[in-house]
């Protein structure tokens, strides 16, 4: 069985998402060959990088127009399939990367490239199965083509807006949950991992994340935090942002506070911080939220894009799974909490409730029962 599974580069969502259903299906059936391709790329250097430079430079300098194009494309339908026209002209193109892969089965994870197989499939010149996973917390219409076979969604609750809104049939959704790594569900105890990673497990441990933009807001909640007398861990991940690691290195030094605080550069284990934090500080993209969800970890939201990450609060606000902080209090706000036992039980409890472990492998097995392989 060949599996083809589509990504992109527009945040890093949607390549772990990929990396975690590959990883599953290799340990589950090695002798099924799967390919991950970055969709937008592999089409044109050109076109990919327009996309991604402009998805990042709106959301990050002029959100607020980003937000507002993200609401319009969502609610008439008729903008929405204007915008995904445009994209209609690389169809063709992507046909070519298909062919050569000659798959059983295409995962999908942008609405891009769901769009460009939609259309293909349309007109007769693809015949295969499809499957358009989305990695966020809300849905959205682009996401939803009329010719795909299966859409994935993070949660049981997106399913009726699926079919009431966008008109998707709803033996076509599947609430099967965004795919995590096992390592996020499966861990060793927080006593071992503490003492692998040098962390007192009698301290509480606050885990902050700059997310895949490298927000730098995570520097401000730092120095407040580190600031105060609370008797506290730091776990400081920047991902592969080298300038605000040696911000926050420069501010660790100047403020003396290195004892209680590790700072990590991009790490591959990020799962063990995750499984022995009682808190993490992040953005709320969709991949670090079900990470977190994963790990039964409450989440202390301190900044969202207008657009899905607004969503994605909004679904986790609700479900308690998490709470919003401020730039001016965020600090005294993690401590609160950090002193409120029931409420982080309340949380924590609330994670478990959603944790969907078993998604890569139940995608996968959709996959097989679209293709006949059962």
């Amino acid at each position: 069985m060949n599996i083809l599974i589509f990504t992109a580069s527009t945040g890093g969502g949607h390549k772990r998402a990929a990396a975690a259903i590959k990883a599953k299906i290799n340990d589950m059936s090695p002798e099924t060959n799967v390919s991950v391709i970055d969709g937008m790329e592999a089409i044109s250097k050109v076109y990919n990088k327009a996309i991604t430079k402009g998805y990042h430079l709106m959301a990050t300098k002029t959100p607020e127009i980003y937000g507002k194009l993200y609401r319009i494309t969502d609610e008439n339908e008729s903008v929405a399939k204007a915008v995904m026209k445009s994209n209609e002209m690389y169809a063709n193109k992507l046909l070519e990367i298909i062919e050569e892969n000659n798959p059983d089965i295409i995962i999908i994870c942008h609405p891009f490239i769901t769009n460009m197989v939609s259309r293909l499939k349309e007109t007769g010149k693809l015949n295969v199965k499809a499957i358009s996973l989305i990695t966020d917390y809300d849905s959205h219409r682009t996401y939803f083509s009329p010719f795909i076979d299966a859409f994935v969604v993070a949660e049981p609750q997106m399913a009726q807006k699926l079919h009431t809104e966008y008109g998707v049939p709803e033996d076509n959704i599947y609430p099967l949950g965004i795919p995590t790594f096992d390592r996020f569900s499966i861990t060793e105890t927080k006593e071992e991992i503490c003492k692998r990673e040098r962390l007192d497990p009698n301290i509480p441990i606050v885990l902050l994340m700059a997310g895949s933009f490298g927000v730098t807001a995570v520097l401000d909640f730092y120095e407040q935090l580190a600031k105060t007398d609370e008797k506290i861990q730091m776990v400081v991940i920047t991902g592969r942002n080298i300038r605000l690691f040696d911000h926050l290195d420069k501010k660790i030094q100047e403020l003396d506070t290195g004892y209680k605080t590790k700072l990590l550069y991009f790490v591959d284990n990020v799962e063990d911080y995750m499984h022995v934090a009682d808190l993490i500080v992040t953005k709320p993209g969709g991949l670090t939220v079900t990470e977190s969800i994963a790990c039964h970890l409450p989440m202390a939201i301190y900044s969202a894009y207008p657009g899905q990450e607004s969503d994605n609060v909004e679904f986790l606000l609700n479900q308690k799974a998490a709470v919003l902080i401020n730039k001016q209090d965020g600090a005294q706000e993690i401590i609160d909490l950090l002193h409120s036992p029931e409420k982080l039980k309340e949380m924590k409890e609330s994670c478990e409730r959603l944790a969907l472990p078993n998604a890569a492998e139940d995608i996968f097995n959709l996959a097989k029962e679209l293709c006949g392989k059962e």
